[in-house]
């Protein structure tokens, strides 16, 4: 299954029935400060599968995923690259697996899943079902907002 087919679709529905083992957030650090409002969202699975939900290039296309997310600048060894994380911060991954609210999605299986497309087909959002839980993550204006909605 590849991770562009059907713009992600695949590897959305191949989360169905999957129990959540770890939560992992993409929050942008600058210096000390950590902007916890928005970022992308992954989520791993009881079989070891992963599904992450990110921002796509254009800003308004939520990308899906099926591999874990990668640190763009690591190693962060290039001067560029240091210069610029030094002045303008960077994304990076947080393991919130035990974190409230987070934690009340740890060991729940996903029933459903269910996507909002932009005009073109691309996925703008996408939602997870778990029980009367569920989690939203939506592209807004190169953000992705993530609704966590606990049972």
């Amino acid at each position: 299954m590849s991770d562009n087919d059907e713009h992600g679709r695949s590897a959305l529905n191949g989360a169905v029935d999957g129990t959540i083992v770890a939560v992992r957030r993409m929050f942008y650090v600058l210096g000390d400060e950590v902007d916890r409002s928005e970022g992308p969202i992954e989520f791993t699975f009881h079989n070891g599968a992963t599904l992450l939900l990110d921002s796509g290039v254009d800003g308004s296309e939520l990308r899906i995923r099926s591999a874990p997310w990668r640190d763009p600048f690591e190693p962060l060894v290039d001067p560029v690259n240091i210069e610029y994380v030094a002045e303008s911060g960077k994304y990076t991954a947080f393991d919130v697996t035990d974190e409230e609210p987070y934690r009340a999605f740890t060991g729940r299986r996903v029933d459903a899943v269910s996507v909002v497309p932009l005009p073109d087909g691309r996925p703008r959002a996408a939602t997870l079902y778990l029980g009367e839980a569920l989690v939203k993550a939506e592209t807004i204006a190169d953000e992705v907002i993530v609704t966590l909605v606990p049972a």
